[in-house]
């Protein structure tokens, strides 16, 4: 009898073995395609047509994925509370091209290859681990890129100048203790 429940042992052990390895498969898969969708994104709300800023659920999506199911839900937009009932037309749109819609990825594409207005060195590529560049928007004013509201990124961007970090924190401070600086050797 000690023979039959090691092999009635080893048996569990193997299907439970195999559900894991299956979970953490679909998990895997689930979160390649979910990393796409996270983080601020920016869509053209098809009610009014105006852009507004949304975020998914990423987390609900990752259980559905790895229950072998899809299932993407915003679970944030700049239109809530006041709309929270909306039927989330956009998600079609944004999941034909998450990269397009991506506040990281509007930005990163609108950085490549530009120079810092002030100082003239190019621009690196943006990072999650380093400071963010700024840029001069439409009202004058340098602001890192990270600190605007998602859904106006799109139109600061048509107009504006690319700022290196190190310039951003320079001008910024020129502004605000103008008292305090009494040189500029970098000015062009």
């Amino acid at each position: 009898m000690a023979p039959a429940l090691d092999i009635l042992f080893v048996l569990v052990a193997a299907l439970a073995l195999l559900g894991i390895a299956y979970a953490v498969h679909r998990a895997l898969l689930g979160g390649a395609e979910l990393r796409k969708l996270s983080g601020n994104m920016v869509v053209t709300c098809p009610e009014t047509k105006d852009t507004v800023a949304v975020k998914v659920a990423t987390g609900k999506a990752a259980l559905a994925a790895i229950a072998g199911k899809e299932h993407v839900e915003l679970s944030k937009c700049t239109r809530w509370p006041e709309r929270a009932d909306c039927d989330q037309a956009c998600l079609n749109d944004l999941l034909a091209d998450p990269e397009k819609h991506s506040v990281w990825s509007i930005a990163s594409k609108w950085y490549q290859g530009k120079t810092c207005f002030y100082c003239g060195r190019p621009i690196s590529e943006i990072s999650h681990f380093d400071h963010s560049p700024g840029l001069i928007g439409f009202d004058g004013k340098i602001i890192e890129w990270d600190r605007l509201r998602p859904e106006e990124l799109p139109d600061q961007l048509v107009s504006a100048h690319a700022v290196c970090w190190n310039c951003t924190v320079t001008e910024a401070f020129r502004k605000e203790h103008p008292e305090l600086v009494t040189d500029r050797p970098w000015k062009h």
